[in-house]
Formats: C-alpha cells, structure tokens, sequence
C-alpha cells in the first residue's frame, strides 16, 4: 500500500515511480502513533485490572487505601546509605561527577555522538568522513575521561 501511494498520480493517470515520496512519511508516522496507542490502551487496561485485583484483597479492611499505603511505607522504610569518600581529592572528583551539572554535560555529549553518528550516510565526502572520524575519537576520549572519573569516585568494588 505504501509503495503504490507512493507511485501514485492524479485521479485519470497511471503510476508514476516515486512520484509522491513524502507520503511515506505519513505512513510512517501513522504506524507509528497507532501502534503506541494501541499499546498504552493495553497497558493501562493491563494496569486497571491489576488494581482492581488488588483492591479486592482489601475489600473487608478498615483502612482506607491511604491509610494502609502510609502503614507500608512505614514498615518498609530504612535510612539511605550514601557513599561520601574521605579522602580528599576522591571527594572532590566524587563532588564534580555527582552534580546536576556534570549529567547534564554527558547527556548533551550523548546526545551531540548520537546526532555525529546519525550524519553518516553513503558517498559522503573524504573531509566529512574525517571530520565524523575526529569527532569520534574525541567523543571516545571524553566518554573514557568520565569513566575513569566515576572509577576514581566511587572505587571499584574488587570480588563482586
């Protein structure tokens, strides 16, 4: 169906070969919303029935829903352990990878090697195919660089 929208002409004439390219993108696009609606139609009908069977078990209690979710916290809950190094410059190697602005950094690196890597295509010219091979070098060097900061952070646990 794709392929002979594609080829399609006016009302009176015959095919053309790819004469209308850009509806494949619909078609594409189409699939794609329809097949996501239908999957979170089944997970949230998947999700609803599941509460409900949960639901029936408390059926006979005289708690509320609330009042039993504010009864399993409690019983459930327990201190948070977080690791700080003491010595001195691992804390501040471990201070630097674990702020908000060091994620941000390697998500926008992530996503700059993702966007490089998505440019490459075929008959690309010898000067771009360097400039893709520079930036992936560099990328590889910046994305080694943050592993060995997490590994200087957070020492490796030796016999896991």
């Amino acid at each position: 169906l794709l392929y002979r929208s594609i080829d399609s002409h006016t009302e009176d004439k015959g095919p053309i070969y790819n004469y209308r390219v850009e509806i494949s993108i619909f078609f594409i696009i189409y699939i794609i919303i329809i097949a996501f609606f239908m999957m979170n139609i089944f997970v949230g009908f998947v999700i609803v029935t599941f509460q409900e069977q949960g639901e029936q078990e408390y059926k006979n209690c005289e708690l509320d829903k609330n009042q039993r979710q504010c009864v399993e916290y409690a019983l459930k809950a327990r201190p948070l352990r977080r690791y700080i190094p003491k010595n001195q410059h691992q804390y501040k190697v471990w201070y630097v990878v674990n702020s908000t602005y060091f994620e941000y950094l390697m998500f926008v690196l992530i996503l700059l090697n993702t966007i490089c890597l998505a440019m490459q295509h075929y008959g690309q010219s010898c000067l771009f195919k360097i400039a893709m091979n520079i930036l992936n070098m560099l990328f590889t060097g910046l994305f080694t660089v943050e592993m060995i900061l997490k590994l200087i952070a957070f020492k490796p646990k030796v016999g896991l």
